[in-house]
């Protein structure tokens, strides 16, 4: 099976330069899409001069993650789309190794696995986790890899190192674009269990990890962008009325961090 990696990418050029090249030491033959969220920084300028052969989509503007990922599925023609933060550095059997259970027609989506970058021996994500609430987490997040072993399969792969079906992506209408960052890979996967597709995750599939790079890992901004998908997701999949348990559930979880923001981080 052939694949296409998509990237979004926005003012991120040493970060992108350092993706691709690990991505030309792949061990299958795959194309590359990069969507550049109208970067200043000579994005444009490298994959000119540097990777003519990557195809490049130039937006106008930064239109977040989601409608980034979107717009380069629209220019794959492969069986399976990749798609890989631009913060990511695959090991060379990256790809085969994510693709593999795909041979399999039952499955529909593949979690790959993200170490971090300066402690490999743990892990960063293996890919989504969701309780009762629908309040996601990285599965295995900071434990040792030799956890990977036997560990239960995710509710879906994190959207930086995810292979999907193309076919079943477009079926399921993508990423969901109300969703700037944040949350719309939890909101994919949500939409997958719900049309009976099936994810199970690739544990030797691996990349190193560069976490936070594009917002930082605790800025306004990205706290700002998580609370949004937090309240859509409970909006849109109605958690709060699943009863009074689960709406006292949901106000122990949240209530304490908003007013931390609000109070502490006068946010």
């Amino acid at each position: 099976m052939r694949a296409t990696f998509v990237i979004r990418t926005f003012n991120a050029v040493g970060l992108l330069s350092e993706t691709l090249t690990a991505l030309a030491a792949q061990t299958v033959q795959h194309d590359v899409v990069v969507v550049d969220n109208a970067s200043t920084d000579g994005t444009a300028e490298m994959l000119a001069e540097r990777l003519p052969h990557v195809s490049v989509v130039r937006l106008p503007e930064n239109t977040g993650f989601g409608r980034a990922v979107n717009r380069g599925v629209a220019e794959v023609t492969t069986e399976a789309v990749v798609l890989i933060n631009n913060d990511v550095v695959c090991e060379p059997t990256f790809l085969e190794r994510l693709l593999a259970p795909l041979g399999d027609e039952s499955v529909s989506s593949v979690a790959g696995v993200l170490l971090q970058y300066g402690r490999p021996g743990l892990i960063d994500t293996a890919g989504i986790e969701l309780d009762t609430t629908l309040r996601s987490w990285d599965a295995l997040w900071n434990r040792p890899v030799g956890e990977l072993t036997g560990a239960a399969q995710p509710v879906g792969p994190c959207g930086g190192a995810a292979a999907y079906r193309t076919a079943v992506f477009r079926e399921v209408g993508g990423f969901d674009e109300t969703f700037f960052a944040y949350w719309e890979d939890v909101d994919l996967a949500l939409r997958l269990q719900l049309a009976r597709h099936r994810c199970v995750r690739a544990p030797e599939a691996r990349a190193l990890h560069k976490h936070g790079q594009t917002l930082g890992a605790a800025s306004p901004a990205q706290r700002r962008l998580e609370a949004f998908g937090r309240g859509y997701v409970l909006a849109r999949y109605r958690v709060g009325r699943r009863g009074i348990a689960t709406r006292a559930k949901i106000a122990a979880l949240d209530w304490p961090v908003l007013v931390v923001h609000l109070v502490v981080r006068r946010e």
